[in-house]
């Protein structure tokens, strides 16, 4: 499966009355609504939020709380990652 490039930021999800869903990356949150939004993956069947992931509401749609990383692929499933917390394998050798 090839994956898009990932996006990072707040993740908002919005279910759509057709049951598909839209995911928008923001840069930030103002007023409970996403702020300078980078990134849409609109009309979706899927989208998976992993279990490290906090979400929060905000107003119809939910958010996580704090930036993550976004990417979907060939699949159309939305996958939302939190984003890793140290340098990686590459920059500790």
């Amino acid at each position: 499966m090839t994956n898009t490039p990932t996006d990072r930021g707040i993740a908002f999800i919005k279910e759509n009355a057709d049951g598909t869903k839209n995911v928008y990356v923001a840069v930030g949150v103002a007023a409970g609504a996403p702020e300078d939004v980078v990134a849409m993956h609109l009309s979706r069947e899927s989208v998976s939020v992993g279990t490290d992931v906090a979400t929060v509401a905000a107003g119809k749609m939910v958010r996580t709380t704090e930036a993550v990383h976004v990417s979907s692929g060939t699949d159309g499933v939305v996958q939302i990652t939190a984003r890793q917390r140290n340098l990686g394998p590459l920059l500790t050798q």
